[in-house]
């Protein structure tokens, strides 16, 4: 009985954390970044300075 009762909090826990992540991931308010996810690579759509 016990271990039924267990079993699902964590299952529920870890489905909870799935889903957070992937909502902060597809709905993030921070800066997009390129679709690599770095930020200073060639793949970024983000401008760059170019110093002389």
């Amino acid at each position: 009985m016990y271990q039924e009762i267990i079993v699902g909090i964590i299952g529920v826990s870890v489905a909870l954390l799935v889903i957070y992540k992937v909502y902060g991931f597809f709905f993030s308010k921070n800066e997009q970044k390129g679709s690599c996810g770095c930020s200073n690579c060639g793949c970024s759509t983000k401008s760059k300075s170019v110093k002389y």
